[in-house]
């Protein structure tokens, strides 16, 4: 591979290191402005392997990459002037075409707006912008895509997929207004992933949202489709059941009024971040007790699960005979889907790995729902199933 200062010559701001997190959507970033680009490169380098260029013409180099970009940031003023070869590379290639624009700076018209519209999925982002505004524009770019995949699934899974993505926007919007939750609605969305998980289909939901880019999203999802197929097993259906499946979906609410940056940093969290993370379980306690028809499944459920049988959990460190036996399964289910989740900060764990993780947690986690949860959880993430591995 070129040296920076060599790729700096030939192709002009190359990135460097393209497999120092394999497995991410990598982002080209055309600006000529040096500032702005740093900007633009420090706000997505949280979740995207970055390569940046001053000029079309030097990023062409990109587009011809080994590995295909699945997002591409340009100036305005760089994508109406100088941009034709690049474009007509873009738009002449079969695996280019469809790749999303995320254009910043000022956009004039709305005749250019549908023009590109046309080409190819795109947004807007004017200046001035905050980095996490970037951030997110950016996934929601990448997150349509796979969210238009979900139109050739079969119908339930695909009505259990975007009623809990819709459900879940707009409790991230009551949150951070501080507006009560809807519980009713909260049961409602979760029928169909219910429904889905009783007919066995919990591997399929997992995989097709295991590369989403809302990453509170993906884990609430995963938390309450698993603690959904684990309370069955131990016996629970019925109205109980959806309770579950709703305590799964609310289970981190609290992380809705944390800080995004906090959470999608890419770099280890100091002891006074970690401090301020471990607050989302009094933030939950909070959101909850402004909402009405609360059961009190759900509410333990949300501010138990971090709590351990020997008292080393937070918030008020509860030894096992305090701690009620679904909070306990949501202790082996959150560790589990947190290991397995991917993020910025870390790859994901495979199902062994973090079983094995699981298993060195002796008297902190209840033996019974542990052996009782490896035995489920091995059938759900089978040899056959190697899409959500």
């Amino acid at each position: 591979m070129l040296s920076p200062q060599v790729a700096k010559a030939k192709v002009g701001y190359a990135v460097t290191d393209q497999s120092r997190r394999p497995g991410l959507v990598r982002a080209l970033v055309v600006c000529k402005h040096e500032k702005f680009r740093s900007e633009i490169v420090t706000a997505l380098d949280r979740s995207f392997e970055v390569d940046y260029y001053a000029t079309p013409e030097t990023a062409m180099a990109g587009l011809m990459a080994t590995k295909t970009p699945g997002l591409i940031v340009m100036d305005y003023d760089l994508v109406i002037r100088g941009s034709r070869d690049f474009m007509r590379m873009k738009l002449e290639s079969d695996h280019l075409r469809d790749i999303p624009f995320l254009i910043t700076g000022r956009v004039p018209t709305e005749t250019f707006n549908e023009t590109v519209r046309m080409l190819c999925p795109v947004s807007y982002l004017r200046r001035p912008f905050m980095k996490s505004a970037l951030h997110d524009e950016a996934g929601k770019l990448i997150d349509r895509l796979l969210e238009a995949s979900w139109r050739s699934l079969p119908a339930r899974q695909r009505e259990a997929l975007e009623t809990s993505l819709g459900h879940f926007r707009g409790t991230t919007h009551r949150v951070r207004r501080g507006n009560p939750l809807n519980i009713h609605n909260t049961k409602e969305c979760c029928f169909p992933l219910m429904e889905e998980v009783l007919e066995g289909q919990v591997a399929d939901l997992i995989s097709n949202v295991k590369d989403h880019h809302n990453y509170t999203y993906v884990h609430s999802l995963k938390v309450s489709s698993l603690m959904c197929l684990m309370a069955h097993a131990i016996g629970i259906s019925g109205h109980e059941l959806l309770t579950v499946a709703a305590a799964g979906m609310l289970m981190d609410v609290g992380k809705l009024a944390v800080s995004q940056e906090l959470l999608n940093s890419p770099d280890p969290l100091s002891r006074d971040e970690l401090k301020q993370l471990k607050k989302h379980v009094l933030h939950s306690h909070d959101i909850l007790n402004r909402s009405e028809n609360i059961s009190e499944g759900i509410r333990v459920i949300a501010e138990q699960h971090h709590e351990k049988l020997d008292g080393s959990g937070y918030p008020k460190g509860l030894t096992g005979q305090d701690l009620n036996e679904l909070a306990r399964l949501a202790t082996i289910v959150d560790i589990f889907c947190a290991l397995t989740d991917k993020r910025p900060y870390k790859p994901e764990f495979s199902c062994e790995s973090a079983i094995k993780v699981l298993e060195t947690l002796e008297g902190k986690i209840d033996p019974f729902l542990l052996a009782l949860f490896k035995e489920i959880i091995m059938d759900v993430y089978r040899p056959e199933n190697p899409s959500i591995h």
